[in-house]
């Protein structure tokens, strides 16, 4: 085996990453979301066809890669873990799937134990301990991911028409808001929603980077409130003395208030594992 494809596929795009056997980054690919609630089972196979298409022109041997696949959505639902299976498995025959958190878990902790915990357009926290593993949160933006991009651009949405009609003072957030979508008016954010209904997760959860600068209090403590989401995601596992904890996912990686206030907010217990690798460097860890 000369090469290891680490698969990333989050909720807003795909990386397709090689290492060589001395863990050496040699290339990366950044395509589209798979997410099947973001495209269709058919179109999942055609993208992953497709890659696998590039990567054999670039003289890769793809059936002698370990191949290891990190998979937003990929979670509890046995039937939609069948389907994600089989479009993978048509292309990639030999590869290893996981959750897209698991993933960047292993690629931060190695094979030891410890908890990650990952806000990105979605949230969900995980815990190794031995051969068990435990999870918390990942139930989806419409019934939770609370702390996660989309559920910080939901709740800015809603300041943004408070902030409208007066019920909150106007600040960046509104104006910012207004230039993004081209709005004359307030209200023509109805039309934005409707018109973007198939993309509704994904340009909310950008909210959280586009308005993470706006320095109202009303519009920080909605970054505050993330960050005690996920300590509570983090906080609500029994520890058993100091346990390695690390950190994924855009909102955690980019907001240093989303971050400060989890990190404030942690069990003492906990032991802080900085990570510089990327997600898809589990293919490494996984195959060593």
């Amino acid at each position: 085996m000369k090469y290891y494809l680490g698969v990333d596929a989050g909720g807003t795009h795909t990386r397709y990453t090689i290492f060589d056997t001395e863990g050496n980054q040699i290339e990366s690919l950044e395509r589209q979301s798979i997410h099947f609630m973001n495209v269709s089972y058919e179109k999942m196979l055609l993208e992953l066809q497709e890659v696998r298409d590039v990567l054999e022109t670039r003289d890769y041997s793809i059936d002698d890669m370990g191949v290891v696949f990190g998979l937003a959505g990929y979670g509890a639902n046995a039937e939609v873990r069948k389907n994600i299976e089989n479009q993978i498995y048509a292309v990639f025959p030999h590869a290893i799937l996981m959750n897209d958190a698991m993933l960047a878990m292993t690629a931060a902790l190695g094979k030891e134990d410890g908890v990650f915990v990952i806000a990105g357009t979605g949230s969900i926290a995980f815990r190794r301990l031995g051969c068990a593993e435990d999870r918390r949160g990942g139930f989806g933006y419409l019934v939770g991911d609370e702390g996660s991009a989309f559920w910080i651009g939901r709740k800015l949405l809603a300041l943004f028409t408070k902030e409208a009609d007066g019920r909150l003072p106007k600040t960046s957030l509104y104006t910012t808001i207004m230039e993004r979508f081209n709005l004359k008016t307030a209200y023509d954010i109805i039309a934005v929603v409707n018109e973007n209904n198939s993309r509704y997760r994904n340009w909310v959860a950008e909210l959280s980077g586009l308005c993470a600068q706006c320095d109202a209090e009303h519009v920080q403590n909605v970054y505050r409130e993330a960050g005690l989401e996920l300590a509570e995601l983090a906080n609500s596992f029994e520890l058993n003395g100091a346990t390695n904890i690390a950190f994924g996912g855009s909102v955690l990686l980019k907001n240093e208030l989303v971050r400060n206030t989890l990190v404030q907010n942690l069990n003492k217990h906990y032991n802080i594992v900085n990570n510089n690798k990327p997600a898809e460097y589990a293919a490494v860890v996984t195959f060593e």
